[in-house]
């Protein structure tokens, strides 16, 4: 009941409290007055550069008016609300600067959230960590998404994948990188080697040019016999797979290449998580 309460409220605050240019798509929202009109611009430079080159959405959202230890479903919705996000599958990241739980939070949604894996993750909150604590708020902000703009510029990563925030599951195959041309050329190859083996072995079966005769009676013939060696000294090494924690809303990590995937309270499927408070 006090859940369900909370989410009320935090829909209340988004529909009715959140300005309406906050909901016309704006780059920067920045309710909490943390940015200089000067950071703003560079913000929203950068914001524009990633639209342009790699159609994906981006915005940067500050505020005081977030719920207690409610930073995700937050900036999950504030996503949702806000119309935010490129093509079909509304692609995008949203930063919040949760100026009231104190912790940046990161909410992505389509094709954005496999190209942040819990690793990616971990490094936008990394790299915009010490200027959150500084109190230079438009720095972090550029420089985590300076950082996003390499990670869309590197691609999807080898072996990445989607799972389940709360049960761990996976939800999606390892992504192959490998394009049409490389799998073609990988294919040719494989028969190339395929035939070259197989005429091989035929002609190994065909004793071409060779003098060799069987002997059925004496060939046929194989004495064996019993080995009884113990061996009293045999070491197994066992290696635990340990689920490591990441810095995202205290979900389990997969080895760094998935990508959490989670709920809203709405519905909607998001990844991302909250950082480490500053």
């Amino acid at each position: 009941m006090v859940k369900m309460l909370k989410r009320m409220i935090c829909l209340f605050v988004l529909l009715v409290l959140v300005p309406c240019t906050a909901l016309a798509g704006n780059m920067v929202v920045d309710d909490a007055n943390l940015f200089t009109p000067d950071e703003v611009q560079q913000i929203e430079s950068v914001i524009q550069h990633i639209r342009d080159q790699y159609q994906m959405d981006a915005v940067v959202v500050t505020s005081y008016d977030v719920g207690y230890n409610d930073s995700q479903d937050f900036a999950d919705l504030y996503y949702e609300r806000g119309g935010y996000g490129l093509g079909e599958d509304q692609a995008g990241l949203l930063y919040l600067i949760d100026m009231r739980n104190r912790v940046p939070c990161i909410s992505t949604s389509g094709v954005m959230i496999d190209y942040i894996t819990d690793d990616r993750l971990e490094e936008l909150f990394d790299c915009s960590y010490n200027e959150l604590t500084w109190g230079a708020y438009g720095d972090s902000a550029l420089a985590l998404l300076r950082r996003l703009e390499r990670f869309l510029e590197e691609g999807r990563l080898e072996g990445s994948f989607r799972y389940d925030a709360q049960t761990g599951r996976r939800l999606s195959g390892l992504y192959n990188a490998l394009t049409g041309g490389e799998m073609a050329l990988a294919a040719l190859a494989g028969i190339l080697v395929a035939v070259v083996m197989a005429l091989a072995i035929s002609a190994g079966y065909n004793m071409k040019g060779g003098s060799f005769r069987c002997e059925q009676a004496a060939d046929a013939s194989r004495h064996l016999t019993r080995d009884d060696e113990v061996f009293l000294r045999q070491n197994v090494v066992r290696t635990r797979n340990v689920q490591v924690q990441s810095s995202g809303g205290g979900t389990g990590r997969s080895g760094g290449m998935g990508s959490s995937v989670h709920r809203s309270s709405s519905g909607g499927f998001h990844g991302g998580g909250v950082g480490r408070k500053f």
